[in-house]
């Protein structure tokens, strides 16, 4: 059983948080057979919080 976190947090600390971890894979191959599974992990948060953050922002445009 896979045990999972969630938090909330402001777009702009998403962004914030997202940059930190978009630095820190920079570096590592893309080939998924070789990739730390630690990288592969941050990768998907990474694309979690892109998916959030985009969502965020056209909720924003359609509200004003």
């Amino acid at each position: 059983m896979t045990k999972s976190v969630s938090i909330k947090v402001d777009v702009r600390t998403a962004a914030a948080v997202r940059q930190i971890l978009f630095d820190s894979q920079k570096g590592y191959t893309y080939d998924e057979v070789s990739v730390p599974p630690r990288i592969a992990d941050i990768r998907s948060v990474i694309t979690d919080l892109d998916q959030k953050i985009d969502s965020a922002l056209k909720f924003c445009e359609e509200v004003t």
